[in-house]
């Protein structure tokens, strides 16, 4: 497949993706800084737009795959063209009245946020349709989502309005910047009254310590979703602050024996609480923060970090290679243990949000996991976007990946969790060659994403 060559960026870009928690990568970047200091005094090179998730060249790319029939693309393109979040009729649900959300905890009260998650779902389903087939009723959908919010949204309050902003803003970015570098008729003044939306109705509420003492999956999305607002409001120090603040979440969240030893790293900021995982060495390798809580909470701050990794990547930064030890690992254990899984998330029978499914036993082959009582797993349509950096673009063999995508994610998840996984499949799928249909000969240039050029 082609090489990927990233856009060039500044060197101190370089050296904070490979981990603010090594001293010596932190040397080394003042050492540069100080070495180079005309070359910082330099402004830094403009974000590529769109940028957010998925950019241009992987748009078209995933629309060539559309229009020939080639799986596992057609099938994905199929579900969100008939998906509520995806119909020319959708109907915006918010914001409420006075333009208030309120999200209390365990979504008591839900004023508006089911609502708002509904509303960026189907504006990203939109935008993106809109990108594949070139219907600008998709885009004017779109449009008229998010000129509403734009126009009406006042505030986020409750416990959970700090959450429930992180996981909208993981949405907002990635549909605003395909409609405004689309060509798709956005008008400078409303998308001018969306960016203001975004800095004055999210920003506040994911920077900071807003996430202090909460489950790891909170700061993940309040990272994701604040990477996304910088790239699509051109911020140049909120892209560096995020990207820093990154470094210093995941190897909190992913625990890695042969990087972190016999104890797991553990933030002041950050949560204590492992939910019973009181085992950590090498059998326990991969485990998270929130695995023994439940594996739908554990796939939100994995898939929040994978879309985050994402976004830096489009934008010349590479987080992954750093992390990939860490990474992998936690994609393999995780891929492992939910192999076989056919149970997503139950709806609740008065709440409009997921809760986990019933507890199980823990399987063989995982030792020290839970205190070995139970887990509780749950299949959501994650690990696409990181099964594609990993093993497409880096050649890391992910043999447990790959297989939980094939036998579980495409056949069985739902596509759509409302939070940050979304149309993974359809953006990020890949071809591999027990799922050819004939429809395109399998090559290496087509196992890939397209290239993101600079």
């Amino acid at each position: 497949m082609p090489t990927t060559v990233l856009p060039a960026r500044t060197a101190w870009h370089s050296l904070l993706a490979a981990g603010a928690s090594y001293g010596k990568a932190l040397l080394a970047a003042l050492a540069v800084s100080v070495c180079h200091g005309a070359a910082r005094a330099a402004p830094p090179p403009p974000f590529v737009h769109p940028g957010v998730l998925i950019d241009l060249p992987h748009l078209n790319y995933v629309k060539t795959q559309v229009e020939v029939g080639t799986e596992p693309f057609a099938s994905a393109f199929t579900a969100a063209k008939t998906s509520r979040w995806g119909s020319h009729s959708y109907r915006v649900q918010g914001p409420p009245a006075n333009g208030v959300i309120v999200c209390g905890e365990d979504s008591t009260p839900n004023i508006g946020c089911s609502q708002e998650d509904n509303d960026a779902a189907a504006a990203y389903t939109q935008a993106l349709l809109w990108s594949f087939t070139g219907d600008a009723r998709y885009a004017q959908k779109a449009i008229q989502i998010m000129n509403r919010y734009a126009r009406q949204l006042r505030a986020h309050r409750g416990e959970n309005a700090p959450l429930q902003a992180a996981w909208t803003a993981e949405k907002w970015p990635a549909a605003a910047e395909i409609i405004r570098y689309t060509e798709a008729g956005w008008s400078d003044s409303d998308f001018t009254a969306f960016t203001a939306m975004l800095r004055e109705q999210y920003l506040p509420l994911i920077t900071g310590d807003q996430g202090a003492g909460k489950n790891g999956n909170w700061t993940l999305s309040m990272i994701d979703g604040a990477l996304g607002i910088a790239v699509v409001t051109d911020d140049h120090d909120l892209f560096d602050a995020t990207l820093a603040r990154w470094n210093h979440w995941v190897p909190a969240y992913f625990y890695n024996f042969a990087q972190d030893g016999s104890i797991p790293v553990l933030l002041p900021e950050g949560p204590t609480d492992w939910y019973g995982q009181t085992y950590f060495n090498a059998q326990t390798s991969g485990v998270t923060q929130e695995t023994c809580r439940d594996l739908h909470h554990a796939q939100l701050g994995l898939a929040a970090t994978f879309n985050a990794a994402e976004t830096a990547f489009i934008q010349g930064v590479d987080l992954y290679t750093a992390s990939a030890p860490r990474l992998t690992t936690s994609l393999e254990y995780m891929a492992r243990l939910l192999a076989g899984t056919r149970d997503p998330s139950a709806q609740a029978k008065n709440k409009k949000q997921p809760v986990p499914a019933a507890p199980a036993p823990i399987p063989e082959g995982f030792p020290g996991l839970c205190g070995g009582q139970f887990y509780t797993p749950a299949l959501k349509a994650t690990m696409e976007r990181a099964y594609n950096a990993y093993a497409v673009r880096m050649h890391i063999p992910l043999p447990y990946t790959e297989q939980h995508l094939i036998n579980d994610v495409r056949p069985y998840a739902q596509p759509v969790d409302l939070h940050d996984m979304m149309w993974e499949t359809l953006t990020y799928g890949t071809l591999i060659p027990a799922e050819d249909t004939g429809a395109m000969p399998v090559t290496d240039d087509l196992l890939g994403t397209a290239p993101h050029l600079p």
